[in-house]
């Protein structure tokens, strides 16, 4: 991938600071850099999805020549929940004092991408678990989509990680990767099917490519839609990306201001399993035809799998007529100039 001027510049700061990392002398190195002779260093790189925030983590991650560690900030929390449930006889500061030593034994740097608080047990366990890394000299590269005064904005008993949010401010070099080209999404957007059908092994195949080339497995998460205080749930999203399916979407009460939200907050839509509708599901083909429309409105980049070709997805009922359209906008989904589309 070519990078533009502000990764560049960013790849070329990178390069200077892994450069100083030498195995004899690692913790002189960090105070000669940042001039922080009392505290550790780290990088906090934030920026909109998409931009290349985990490449630039990873060229710096290969030229560091300490011991180093590189994790999806999702998997690590597991992790740490994982071990604190197999430890419940000890105090929750102690487990994080051995966990932080536990990480500190084998890097001396450590990178987790995709940093976000998403509650307040988060909150506390990475408020300790990064002091204590700290006492123990070791740097931490973290990339995010949020400013560092937006971490866990408007979160229950905020109040007590606003410490955590002055440490970052204070000891990291803080980044803003500003570039306005969506990386991630301009690698699937050159993909020529996208509406595949009738289902098959082949198309369950091509799917299951195409989910990969958008994120790792490890990588996924639950989502929330809030509208008009209520919440759609979905079990399976990465930041701008809905992977869901044919019941998850089209089986439940969903109206059309929903299917506006959801085709409003993500951009890239994978999904499965998309059946033929019988005349009978009103309903069914209602909120089908109504996400259709907002996913095309929205020009929302959609991959799906179809159990037959369009015209056989709902081929009688009281809304054929208007199906016709769906047919229509499916069969432009599928074009190469659809995303160029939008006013």
């Amino acid at each position: 991938m070519q990078l533009d001027a502000r990764q560049k510049e960013i790849a070329q700061l990178f390069t200077e600071i892994a450069s100083t990392f030498k195995p004899q002398s690692f913790i002189g190195s960090l105070k000669k850099v940042f001039a922080k002779s009392d505290h550790p260093a780290g990088i906090y790189l934030h920026g909109s999805v998409g931009r290349g925030k985990t490449m630039l983590m990873q060229k710096f991650y290969d030229q560091v020549s300490v011991s180093k560690e590189i994790i999806h900030f999702q998997k690590f929390m597991r992790m740490v929940h994982e071990k604190m449930h197999n430890l419940q006889k000890a105090s929750a500061d102690r487990v994080v004092q051995d966990l932080a030593l536990e990480i500190a034994s084998r890097a001396s740097v450590v990178c987790m991408d995709e940093f976000e608080i998403k509650d307040i047990s988060d909150a506390m366990i990475i408020q300790r678990l990064f002091r204590h890394l700290s006492k123990h000299g070791v740097f931490i590269f973290l990339t995010t989509n949020t400013l560092p005064d937006n971490l866990y904005k408007d979160g229950l008993q905020r109040q007590s990680f606003l410490p955590f949010i002055a440490m970052v401010k204070k000891n990291f070099t803080i980044l803003h990767l500003d570039t306005e080209k969506d990386y991630r999404f301009d690698s699937v957007a050159k993909i020529e099917e996208r509406v595949l059908f009738p289902a098959s092994s082949k198309t369950k195949l091509q799917l299951a490519q195409i989910k990969s080339d958008l994120c790792d497995e490890e990588e996924l998460s639950p989502a929330v839609v809030e509208l008009f205080g209520r919440k759609i749930e979905f079990q399976s999203a990465h930041q701008n990306t809905l992977f869901t399916n044919f019941e998850e979407l089209f089986q439940r009460d969903l109206g059309y201001a929903d299917y506006v939200a959801i085709c409003e907050k993500f951009q890239i839509i994978v999904l499965e399993d998309v059946q033929a509708i019988s005349e009978d599901e009103t309903d069914i083909i209602t909120r089908f035809i109504n996400f259709i429309d907002n996913a095309y409105f929205y020009r929302v980049l959609l991959f799906t799998e179809l159990a037959v070709p369009p015209p056989q997805i709902y081929p009688k009922g009281k809304r054929t007529d208007e199906f016709v359209r769906t047919i229509s906008r499916l069969n432009e989904m599928n074009m190469q100039d659809y995303l160029k589309k939008k006013d």
